[in-house]
């Protein structure tokens, strides 16, 4: 946290040294802007200390099919005022074990990650598919078309805070971390790949029909 504050400490200065109404009009929208991302920065601390007993607790059936539709109505009003195409490419009826609140974080930050890094113009498809034969897991997947991930990098995008160098994506690098501590408290793999026709990124979320743990 050491950072954001430093910063949120440097923009009240900018501020207070403002000495017209547009560079006040302007130190307090970067404060503002700065104290928003301290506020997402927290949130996701937060998050992520919660899910090793919030997944052992209020488990219960999910259907991932209605919560993945839920969370991209949530989320359109974000991706149209960054010109991003989102919606449901496949929403099959699919029930997993599992806590919902953590659940729907998990889609949330996958669905948020993919609309913040494409591109104004491009797509962002969420699709859930049933198990093809006993056995076979329940799959969620995001794909984009943005700028992908190297494979050499994909290993790394679930440490905490890392960020792709040279990004310049506003962040905290802990979106990717919560979704992979919520996926191994559901049992459920991860597998990264490339989207439609070899551009931007596919994350795959391969949940068991029945609990791991």
């Amino acid at each position: 946290l050491r950072t954001p504050l430093t910063a949120l400490h440097l923009q009240l200065g900018a501020l207070e040294r403002a000495g017209t109404d547009e560079e006040r009009t302007e130190a307090t929208q970067r404060l503002s802007a700065g104290v928003q991302r301290s506020i997402r920065l927290v949130e996701q601390l937060l998050s992520l200390e919660r899910q090793a007993p919030r997944a052992e607790a209020a488990r219960g059936r999910i259907a991932l099919d209605e919560l993945a539709r839920e969370v991209v109505a949530e989320l359109v009003p974000l991706a149209d005022a960054r010109g991003i195409d989102l919606g449901m490419a496949e929403a099959q009826r699919a029930l997993i074990q599992g806590e919902p609140d953590s659940v729907a974080t998990l889609v949330r930050n996958l669905v948020d990650n993919a609309v913040r890094y494409t591109p104004r113009g491009g797509r962002v498809d969420v699709s859930v598919t049933a198990p093809g034969a006993a056995g076979d897991p329940v799959k969620l997947k995001v794909a984009d078309n943005g700028p992908g991930i190297a494979p050499e990098e994909r290993s790394r995008v679930f440490d905490r805070f890392y960020r792709h160098p040279g990004t310049q994506v506003p962040g905290s690098g802990l979106g990717l971390a919560i979704v992979k501590a919520i996926a191994d408290a559901h049992g459920a793999d991860i597998e990264l790949g490339e989207g439609e026709g070899g551009r931007g990124l596919a994350v795959t979320v391969s949940f068991p029909t029945e609990s791991k743990t």
